[in-house]
């Protein structure tokens, strides 16, 4: 898949949305998506509350790691997130969905993309933080593939050997 490729599915409810890389000139409506976030810092601080830091921070995603987004009716509602150290062959991994698209395979459709990318880069690790008690994105990295590989009370860390 390149960069301007869009694969198209049908979510759970029967509603089309679309998928696909993400680079610096979606800055925008990333940004626009983070902007409506609700609730803010709902992930160990992510995405930032204040509106600077959070559009600085969905900036350097967007230029330093392998980025998708998924959008529905013309506006992004999915955005996932490869941060690599091609180095070490790894990454961290981060997903964000908008509430009203949540469970509805928008964020599997993310994470079958980034896998597929990870694969081609070569990278031999993916590893991610999940607050201990957030069942639906535990099922989903599970469902991926990923293991927990602590014991956590509040954030537990998962990781996945490609």
């Amino acid at each position: 898949m390149d960069a301007e490729t869009r694969v198209h599915r049908i979510d759970k409810l029967g509603s089309p949305f679309d998928a696909g890389y993400a680079n610096i000139r979606q800055l925008d409506e990333l940004t626009m998506m983070y902007d409506a976030f609700f609730p803010k810092s709902v992930s160990q601080g992510l995405p930032p509350s204040d509106e600077g830091a959070r559009r600085q921070w969905v900036h350097k995603l967007l230029t330093s790691g392998e980025n998708f987004l998924s959008w529905s009716e013309g506006k992004v509602v999915g955005h996932c997130a490869l941060v690599t150290d091609l180095e070490r062959g790894d990454a961290e991994y981060i997903i964000f969905v908008d509430q009203p698209y949540r469970n509805r395979g928008i964020g599997t459709e993310l994470t079958r993309l980034a896998l597929a990318r990870a694969k081609e880069l070569g990278l031999t690790t993916l590893w991610l933080t999940v607050e201990a008690f957030n069942f639906r994105a535990v099922r989903l990295y599970r469902r991926a593939g990923f293991q927990f590989v602590d014991e956590g009370e509040r954030e537990r860390t998962m990781v996945l050997h490609l």
